[in-house]
This record gives C-alpha cells, sequence and structure tokens, in this order.
C-alpha cells in the first residue's frame, strides 16, 4: 500500500507519528509492524518489505519530548540511510556518537547495533530508508554484491558513517539520500528507478569517499553476538515475564555474563533495558492505537494497571492518558 505526501502529513506539514512511505502491512496492523521493524530482531522470515521485488522500506517520523523521543538500541540486517529535515538528534553507534543537525545525514551498515535520541526542545524531523542489500545489487551473484556491497556489509569496522551537511565531500551523499526518499515520497511513474538508482549512487560514493574506520576486528566479537542475541530475544518476548535466567539461557550464557554484555556495550543492566523498552514500545501504542491504557500495559508487559500507570509516570512524569491527551 502506497500513502501518498498528502496522507503522510497533518496540517501544519509534520507528521505526528512515524509513516512507512511503503506500508509493510494494512492499516490496522501497522503499529505492530512498525514496532517490529524498529526494534528489528533479525530473523530472516519476520524482515517483511512492502514486496520482495522492491525490498525497501521508506520512512518519515518526527521525534520530540514529551512525546516519541527517538529509537532505542537495535539492530537489523538490512542497511540504512538517514536525512534529518529539521532538529537535533543524538545518534549512537558502536563505540561512536555524535549530534546531527537538521541537513545533516548517516549510513549504518549491516548488524550494527545503534540508537537515536532527541537533543533539544525542537522537532526531530526524520527521513530514512531501510533496504536489504540486494535492493541496489540485484543478488549474490552479480559483480555489485561481490565486488562492493558484500565487502561492506562483512565489514564489522566499518559500523557507519556520519554525514555533516557542512562538510563538503558529504553533500553529495546527503543529497542523493534526499533525492531517493523525495522520488518515493512522490510516488510517480518510474520512482523504483529513481529511488534504487540514487541509494546505489549514495552507497557508491561513501566506498570512494571514505576508508573503513579500524574500530573492530572483521567480525563481530563473541560478546557482541551474544548481546544481539539477547536483544532478539527481549524483543519478542518483551510482554512477557522474563527472568535474567531465560534471557541468558537465550544466548547460552550465565546470568553474569549476560549481566556484562549489557553493562559493558549499553551502559545499562538487562532488566533496565527491558523497562526502557516497554516503556517506548508503550507510547508508541498509546499514540498510535486506538488500545485502551490497560490493553496497552497489558500488551507491553505489565498486568496489573496500577503498577502500569506508576511505570509510566516514573519514566514519563505524567500518566499514560494524560501522555496522550497532551499529544493528540
Amino acid at each position: 500500500m502506497y500513502t501518498r505526501p498528502q496522507d503522510a502529513f497533518d496540517e501544519d506539514g509534520r507528521n505526528a507519528k512515524c509513516v512507512c512511505i511503503f506500508c509493510l502491512k494494512e492499516a490496522a496492523g501497522m503499529i505492530q509492524q512498525m514496532t517490529a521493524m524498529r526494534i528489528a530482531a533479525d530473523k530472516e522470515k519476520e524482515q517483511r518489505h512492502e514486496t520482495p521485488l522492491f525490498p525497501c522500506s521508506v520512512y518519515v517520523t518526527d521525534w520530540q519530548r514529551g512525546s516519541i523521543e527517538g529509537c532505542p538500541w537495535h539492530w537489523h540486517k538490512d542497511l540504512e540511510l538517514m536525512y534529518l529535515a529539521a532538529g537535533s538528534v543524538q545518534v549512537e553507534c558502536s563505540g561512536q556518537q555524535t549530534v546531527l543537525k537538521e541537513g545533516d545525514g548517516l549510513f549504518f551498515n549491516s548488524k550494527v547495533l545503534h540508537r537515536y535520541q532527541v537533543v533539544g526542545d525542537e522537532p526531530c524531523h526524520v527521513c530514512y530508508l531501510i533496504f536489504n542489500p540486494d535492493f541496489v545489487t540485484g543478488g549474490a551473484g552479480t559483480i555489485y554484491h561481490q565486488k562492493y556491497i558484500q565487502p561492506l556489509v562483512s565489514d564489522a569496522s566499518y559500523p557507519c558513517q556520519f554525514l555533516y551537511g557542512t562538510r563538503q565531500k558529504d553533500e553529495g551523499i546527503i543529497g542523493r539520500i534526499r533525492a531517493a526518499f523525495e522520488a518515493a515520497r512522490r510516488g510517480e511513474a518510474g520512482y523504483e528507478y529513481d529511488v534504487r538508482y540514487n541509494v546505489s549512487k549514495a552507497l557508491l560514493q561513501l566506498l570512494l569517499d571514505y576508508q573503513p574506520l579500524a574500530l573492530a576486528s572483521k567480525h563481530l566479537t563473541p560478546r557482541m553476538e551474544r548481546l544481539q542475541e539477547m536483544l532478539d530475544f527481549l524483543h519478542w518476548h518483551f510482554s512477557e515475564d522474563i527472568s535474567l535466567g531465560q534471557l541468558a539461557e537465550s544466548a547460552g550464557v550465565s546470568s553474569r555474563e549476560a549481566q556484562r554484555c549489557f553493562r559493558d556495550i549499553l551502559h545499562m543492566s538487562p532488566m533496565e533495558y527491558l523497562h526502557q523498552y516497554r516503556m517506548q514500545v508503550a507510547e508508541e501504542l498509546l499514540l498510535g492505537t486506538a488500545d485502551s491504557v490497560l490493553d496497552v500495559g497489558i500488551s507491553c508487559g505489565f498486568p496489573n494497571p496500577s503498577h502500569f500507570i506508576k511505570s509510566f509516570r516514573k519514566y514519563r512524569g505524567c500518566t499514560p492518558r494524560v501522555f496522550r491527551q497532551r499529544n493528540a
């Protein structure tokens, strides 16, 4: 289903919630699919694009203080290109962090842990593309895959590239990202060619302009792999009553090692991450569905409504009902 530009934005030209230009499911299931795509638990059968023939999803979203304030730690097998149309956002990725401002952009490689967090009080208007490498290569048997994209996605020493609008050599790459997004947004005849062409040119320019950063080994460390397995488990079972032992078992490690993985890489405990993630999903459900506060709480692992309301108030500073009213 294609969402035309006039449907993707509200009256003041901004989007109140995350909108997938190429919706991954029917509208009734959008919030669940958007959540699944955002958390990106890396299971092949769960990776849904609009069609296998066009494996690229294009999103526009607004984040701001008091509403959805960003995107928590997550990872996915797909590649990601982003352009920041307004506001400021702090980005963290594999030990690197920066604050991107209006006109900046970025690239995230495959299987890279990353997160976004709003900076300041101005809304962040974010445009990004998430796509399967086959979108630009045409498949594993092509020269584009073997010579360019496969070396890129298999190189764990090049997790990301921050792109700055004030840096001359980044202007062309950012321009390609914008052009791909605009082609998808307009949806005119032949837009698929324009999106693929501009995404391909952006990736090629990245390869030509930047040498991979020697930040890590060529392969994921065992601890990073374990963390990704545990994040997958939490993302798919966050509505359940999860113990530290169950989480550790999902990655085949001890409870102590599970705690070390989270603290050393994400700088928080497993249960702190789970609680934060539940709260952020609750925010999305409150703003993106008509579900009752009780149902939202249950969906996020809080069968006791009083506990959910108390936890949400502590996290957000207001009750779920007030949060929904303020951001309606």
